[in-house]
């Protein structure tokens, strides 16, 4: 039986459309995820690096930003230390990130005792700023941190035993200048060879930077950290200046002079933080 030639018609019209359809689909497809990148807010990296302090804002919604360098340290009495601190942070939530670090890969020398190196102790953490732009415009933000003993105690490279910190941060814009402070509060486990146990350890610090370009900044701190039965009382000073390459690469490098005999006499360091890429989309404001 023949078709007549409205069915014909009709048959190669609605093909014709469903071709427009798919082709409008694959278009789609191709235009939309680019589309979605672009209303995204760039990458903005928040260094926490290289100073002792820590600002209390956090990391952006779903960025993964990751510090590293490499530090070396001389001591009052001929001790010298090599390490490359690392440090990833996830924003998880707005004002909520997780964090993972460490001290890397360690290299240490106790004059007349031989050189020994291995796996420094690594840290799990979470900050939370819980206040933005409060009293006199201060953000503030409380932070928990486990260490988990990795690095070898037989070897002098850490103390075999967990600790527990918590931290409160107070951070502050003024103009071109930015101020962080933070009290800390340390619970430090004791190897069973000297008692068990633990120890309280506190600590404090204060930093301030200033914009001097576009690209540039310098940085100076102060900080302090409280003596135990194990260690002794350190005081030191440490500057820095950071290089701006784009928002997602912050160069920085510089030096830590201590001012108490427990401290290094002198460390110098560089490295950087990047802004690695985004585990999901921010959520629409």
């Amino acid at each position: 039986m023949d078709r007549s030639p409205i069915a014909g018609y009709s048959t190669a019209g609605m093909r014709g459309r469903v071709g427009e359809r798919r082709w409008v689909a694959f278009l789609l497809a191709l235009l939309l995820p680019a589309a979605l990148r672009a209303q995204e807010p760039p990458i903005q990296v928040n260094p926490n690096r290289p100073t002792f302090a820590t600002p209390a804002l956090t990391t952006q919604v779903g960025v993964a930003e990751l510090e590293i360098g490499g530090q070396r340290s001389a001591g009052h009495d001929d001790e010298r230390l090599s390490f490359t601190p690392f440090l990833l942070k996830v924003g998880l939530r707005k004002d909520l990130e997780l964090r993972v670090g460490g001290n890397g890969f360690l290299r240490q020398t106790q004059p007349p005792a031989p050189a020994t190196s291995g796996l420094g102790d690594t840290t799990l953490g979470a900050q939370w700023c819980y206040l933005r732009n409060g009293p006199l415009g201060v953000d503030e933000a409380v932070q928990l941190t486990l260490k988990a003993p990795t690095a070898s105690a037989p070897k002098g490279l850490g103390s075999g035993e967990p600790d527990e910190t918590l931290m409160l941060l107070l951070s502050r814009d003024l103009g071109a200048f930015h101020a962080d402070a933070n009290l800390l509060a340390t619970r430090l486990g004791r190897p069973v060879a000297e008692g068990g146990g633990a120890a309280f350890q506190p600590a404090a610090t204060l930093s301030v930077s200033r914009t001097l370009a576009e690209q540039w900044s310098l940085t100076g701190e102060v900080y302090w950290i409280g003596a135990t039965s194990e260690n002794p009382l350190v005081v030191s000073n440490l500057w820095a200046v950071g290089y701006k390459v784009s928002p997602r690469l912050v160069l920085d490098a510089g030096l830590d002079v201590g001012l108490s005999h427990g401290a290094q006499k002198l460390s110098l360091f560089t490295g950087l933080t990047v802004g690695m890429f985004r585990l999901r989309r921010p959520p629409a404001q």
